[in-house]
Order: structure tokens, then sequence, then C-alpha cells
């Protein structure tokens, strides 16, 4: 790990040493906005977050987990030192501002807009041990335009540029079949959304079968990457899926809100991801219900 990034994360961010600036708000831009291409611009994203990456896996500091929203919505302080880091290296470098998860925000998705995660399913983070996701998005005018997603334990990288398809460490993610239905895929989803859809409950028993992960980014690289053909999600938020959605996208998935009307990342809400006509039989089947 640079050694730069070791001594930024294990500062504290509340109170920086003299001399030390405090990481800068996401809305707050350092520099001018520059005209940077996205392939340079992922270049740079892949870079920070592959240095990340190991100091997620070994921070070298006490995790300080606290609750948030409930008892099942946690925060450490890897989520909050590293989201700090990440907008004060993106910021500086590019002059685009950031909104996270931890509290970095930004008045408008106007122009360049970098949208952050630090971790993705902290709860597996702090208790399992695994499927917990670094995800980074930057739109362009509330558009995704380049994703990163960052499977941790497994040391994966997928990525996307709009428009010039998706890819897994390097490699291109083959498009996913557009003809199999629902009952030939396996259903990525959580209980609260078979509580809450009865009809789900029959897509599932007709399906391959069921998995939950407990981050939404990798939930949807795994549709996206072909081992499973839906996900099905009632709330997820801009920075749980904005770099997911556009790698799904760029691989052929369908990716809409529960009810089939476009997926607008600016803005929390449900998700339907899945493969062409696996998409379009849940959609079907789901919505029968409310008619």
């Amino acid at each position: 790990m640079p050694t730069g990034l070791w001594l930024a994360l294990t500062e504290k961010t509340e109170k920086p040493p003299k001399g030390r600036k405090k990481a800068r708000k996401g809305g707050e831009k350092a520099t001018e906005a520059k005209d940077l291409a996205l392939e340079d611009l992922l270049e740079l994203v892949c870079d920070l977050l592959a240095g990340v990456r190991q100091t997620v896996l070994d921070p070298g500091f006490e995790l300080d987990v606290e609750t948030k929203s409930n008892r099942n919505d946690l925060v450490t302080a890897v989520d909050k030192r590293i989201e700090a880091y990440i907008s004060e290296e993106l910021v500086a470098a590019t002059g685009y501002p950031l909104l996270g998860e931890e509290g970095h925000s930004v008045s408008s998705f106007a122009g360049r807009v970098w949208v952050l995660d630090p971790i993705d399913g902290t709860m597996n983070y702090v208790t399992t041990h695994r499927d917990y996701a670094i995800s980074l998005a930057l739109c362009e005018d509330g558009r995704p335009v380049l994703g990163v997603v960052v499977d941790v334990v497994a040391g994966l990288t997928y990525t996307a540029i709009a428009g010039q398809g998706a890819y897994c460490d390097g490699q291109p993610l083959a498009r996913v079949n557009e003809t199999r239905g629902r009952r030939e895929v396996v259903i990525i989803t959580d209980i609260k959304e078979i509580v809450a859809l009865p009809r789900l409950t029959r897509c599932l028993v007709e399906s391959r079968g069921h998995r939950r992960y407990g981050s939404a980014a990798l939930e949807c690289v795994e549709v996206a990457a072909s081992r499973a053909g839906a996900f099905v999600h009632m709330w997820v938020s801009p920075w749980d899926i904005a770099a997911a959605y556009l790698i799904c996208v760029e691989s052929g998935v369908t990716f809409t809100r529960l009810d089939g009307t476009p997926l607008d990342v600016r803005y929390p809400g449900s998700v339907l991801v899945g493969w062409p006509q696996a998409h379009t039989e849940l959609l079907s089947a789901l919505m029968r219900q409310v008619e």
C-alpha cells in the first residue's frame, strides 16, 4: 500500500493534524473541472481503488462500528475514511464533485459528478467478511458514463465505459442470454421483497434457485456476469447501483424500476434487473398482482 494512502486513512479525519486539510466535501470543487477522457479517468480510478482495496482488507485501525437508520444499517470508520480519501483525491484530480453514502453531497447532477459507495455491504464486511464491494461511478448530467465495482475479497474489478462494453479485470464480459426466461435462471432477492411481493414467491419456486448476497452492486454484476438471471430489490440508493447499472447495461441486461419504468440513478427506489426475456417475464408476473 502506498505510504500516503495508509497515512490518509489511518489519521483521524474528524480532527486532522496541523498542516493537513480536512477532506473536501463532495460539493466543493478544489480545482476547475477538467475535460478529461473517460479512458484516462478509468485508469485513474482503477489505480486509486486498487490501493484502497488493500486498506479495506487490512485497515490497521479499529472498525468503530456504528448504526445509522436501523440496527442492520451499519457504518464503520473504514467507510468514512475511505470516502473522505477518495473524495479528496478525485476532486483534486478532476474538479468534479462527489456524492457519497457517508455524507458527501452535491447540489445537482449537472455536468460530471462522481457517485461513491465506499463499502457496499458493510454488514458483510463486519460479520461474514465477504461479499462487499467498492462502487464508483461517474455521471454526466445524471447518466452513468463510467462505472467500477471492485469485489474486494474476490479481487475482481468490473468496469464499463458507456458504449464500450463491460469488462472484468480487463477481459470483456460476454453479452447475457437474451432468450432464457424466468424459469430458467437464478433470481437474487431478499426476504423483504418476498414478504412484500407474494407473487415473487411463486417466481422463485419456479426458477432455478434463489440467492442473496447483501451487496446491491455485487448482486447486479452477478447478473451482468451471467451467474444469475435477475435481481429484484425494493429500495436502492444512487450510490448502490450507479456503477453497476452501467456495467449491466453494457452487457445487455435490462435495468428498470419494479414497474418497468426507466431507471434514473439520481433517485432512490426499486430495481428489476434481468436478462431481457427473464426481465420481461418477471415484470409480467409481478405486475399482475397489482392489476
